[in-house]
C-alpha cells in the first residue's frame, strides 16, 4: 500500500456515482494525476472544499490500482471566489486547461506548479491587469515545458542587435534585420515587446504583475503568443478566452448605445 502527502491544485472535476468525484490534480510530487474523492459531493464531506475547481490543498493519497484515493485533505487556498468574477474565472479556466492538456501524467514540474498557484493567486487580487498576467503565464509556461522562445539574440547568427528585428514562430524566436530575409513566415515585432518578453522570462510572475504595459504592446504580445502556442501546443483551446472577449465586446456595444 502506497500512501503519500503532496500539495495539489484541482484542474478538473468529474462527477462519479452519486457523491463521488474524479479529480485531475496537478501536484508537486507526482505531477498530473487522477484521484477519487469519495463522498466529496456531500455537503458534510471533509473533502468538499478541496475537491472544487482551482482548489489548492495538502492531500494525503492512497494508491489504488492505477489511481489514487484522497484519504485526507487540508485546504491551503480555495480560489472559490474566482467563480464570481467572469474575467478571473475565464482566465483561470484557460490556464488550468492549458496545464491539463499539455502535461503528461506522473511527470513532475515544480516550476510550473508554483507558476500556476501564483497566477491563480494574482487573479484574486484587485488592481491587477489579468490579461497581462495571463500573457506572462503563457510565456513562462512555454519556457517551463521546453518551448521557450529566444528573444535575447538572433536565432540565426546570435547577434544581440535586435533593432528592426522580426519574429519567426517556426524558428522559435527573433531574427535580426540581416538574417530575416533568409526565412519565411516572419512578422514585425516592436523592440519594446521583445524587451518585455525578456523581462517576463527573467523574473517571477509576482514581480512581472507589477509592470505597466501599454495597450499596443500588450496587444502585440498577445498576438505573438497566440501564434506561438498554436504551433507548439497541440489542440490548444481558446474557448474560455473567446467567450470572455465576446462578453466584453457585447458590454462595450451596450455601453455605446
Amino acid at each position: 500500500m502506497i500512501i503519500l502527502n503532496t500539495q495539489g491544485i484541482v484542474l478538473k472535476s468529474i462527477r462519479y456515482k452519486e457523491n463521488d468525484l474524479i479529480l485531475t490534480l496537478f501536484t508537486r510530487k507526482l505531477g498530473k494525476i487522477a484521484v477519487i474523492a469519495k463522498g466529496a459531493k456531500s455537503n458534510k464531506s471533509s473533502l468538499l472544499s478541496s475537491s472544487q475547481l482551482f482548489a489548492y490543498s495538502d492531500y494525503t493519497l492512497k494508491k489504488q490500482g492505477s489511481m489514487y484515493r484522497i484519504t485526507q485533505s487540508d485546504i491551503i487556498k480555495s480560489f472559490y471566489d474566482l467563480s464570481y468574477d467572469l474575467e478571473a474565472f475565464s482566465y483561470a479556466t484557460y490556464i488550468t486547461k492549458l496545464v491539463e492538456g499539455s502535461t503528461l501524467e506522473n511527470q513532475t514540474n515544480n516550476r510550473l506548479f508554483i507558476l500556476l498557484a501564483q497566477t491563480l493567486y494574482l487573479y484574486t487580487q484587485e488592481n491587477i491587469d489579468k490579461k497581462f498576467v495571463t500573457r506572462a503565464f503563457e510565456l513562462k509556461f512555454l519556457d517551463y515545458i521546453g518551448f521557450k522562445p529566444i528573444v535575447t539574440k538572433c536565432i540565426s547568427c546570435q547577434s544581440k542587435n535586435l533593432n528592426n528585428s522580426v519574429f519567426n514562430v517556426y524558428e522559435g524566436g527573433t531574427l535580426c534585420s540581416k538574417c530575416s530575409s533568409h526565412f519565411e513566415h516572419n512578422f514585425k515585432i516592436d523592440l519594446t515587446t521583445i524587451k518585455l518578453m525578456e523581462y517576463i522570462l527573467s523574473n517571477d510572475i509576482l514581480k512581472c504583475s507589477k509592470a505597466k504595459v501599454s495597450k499596443y504592446i500588450l496587444y502585440e504580445l498577445e498576438n505573438t503568443l497566440k501564434r506561438y502556442l498554436k504551433v507548439y501546443i497541440d489542440n490548444i483551446n481558446f474557448k474560455s478566452l473567446n467567450l470572455l472577449k465576446s462578453m466584453q465586446d457585447y458590454k462595450g456595444v451596450d455601453k455605446g448605445d
